[in-house]
């Protein structure tokens, strides 16, 4: 046992300190775990804080025979040039964020081998509503911890640190509009699902009413739900898109629940949204397309009242 050991904490360090060895061993139990399975891969492929971990929750409860991963990003420049920038993570407590685009990179090679001749991917990705996302984004990018009535927060993301408190929102309401990518929800789906797999989600009409839509792409199949329809639609959009039976909902990355959860109701509640950038989200062809004249008319009263 104790050979054993001492070989497995050779391994380990050998890996932390090579990072194409540990790239290649990760690569490679990724592949012999995918083979454990008789169908193809489903992606949970979205942008961040769209309910993707509450499908991810949800879908380990059944019992598909298919590996599911969960990506944000595929294009390669994007998954190369990320790499680049979390090889400082090699070895270190954040070594899980380098694992994540060595993960992209294993799914991008299978991909770019034609799909190894492969029945069609499943795909499962999510809108919503841009204001609140990119509010709710510009948080979960943070890492927060709490002292007293002090929040200290710290975000290699966005390249700052600081001590906040609450009533005292404006050097963060300035991060936010200063530090965050606000068009990520605009262009999400030309610059990945489209570019990626030739899935053109505005090319038809959605139903807005009815929550959800199937694409059919070549080398993959796509269910479309907006979050905010996933609670009434989720049922029938799992058993038509992977015939999945009374499927349920389990709610997983709540923001209300977080440990800065007073701070972000109190930046919901104070933050003055510029009618110029109301504009840019909501006359979007983003929104446009996926939430009908009076859903937008709603949203934009909301960001205009406190007490959001």
């Amino acid at each position: 046992m104790k050979i054993r050991r001492r070989f497995r904490w050779l391994i380990k360090r050998l890996l932390s300190k090579n990072p194409d060895l540990a790239r290649a061993y990760y690569h490679h139990r990724l592949h012999r775990e995918s083979r454990r399975y008789k169908e193809p891969p489903l992606l949970i492929y979205q942008m961040g804080k769209v309910g993707s971990k509450t499908i991810r929750s949800s879908l380990r409860e059944v019992n598909l025979d298919r590996p599911v991963f969960h990506v944000h990003f595929l294009t390669p420049d994007r998954v190369e040039r990320t790499e680049k920038e979390r090889q400082k993570y090699l070895g270190t407590e954040k070594m899980g964020l380098l694992r994540h685009v060595w993960q992209y990179q294993y799914l991008r090679k299978r991909m770019e081998s034609g799909f190894d001749g492969e029945k069609k991917w499943k795909i499962i990705t999510l809108t919503r509503e841009p204001v609140g996302r990119n509010i709710a984004t510009f948080f979960e990018n943070l890492r927060v911890e709490l002292s007293g009535d002090r929040y200290i927060i710290q975000s290699d993301y966005y390249g700052f640190e600081g001590i906040f408190t609450i009533g005292d929102m404006d050097k963060l309401v300035q991060l936010f509009f200063e530090r965050l990518y606000h068009d990520r929800p605009l262009v999400y789906f030309d610059e990945e699902l489209k570019t990626v797999f030739g899935i053109d989600v505005f090319a038809s009409e959605f139903p807005v009413t009815k929550g959800y839509k199937i694409y059919q792409g070549e080398q993959a199949d796509a269910l479309l739900i907006r979050l905010e329809s996933l609670n009434d639609c989720a049922r029938d959009a799992f058993e038509e898109f992977l015939h999945i039976k009374d499927f349920t909902l389990i709610n997983e990355n709540i923001g209300s629940e977080k440990v800065y959860a007073p701070l972000y109701k109190e930046m919901k509640d104070a933050i003055i949204l510029p009618e110029a950038y109301l504009d840019r989200m909501y006359t979007s062809k983003y929104a446009r397309h996926f939430y009908s004249e009076e859903e937008i008319a709603r949203f934009r009263a909301k960001w205009h009242t406190s007490g959001n």
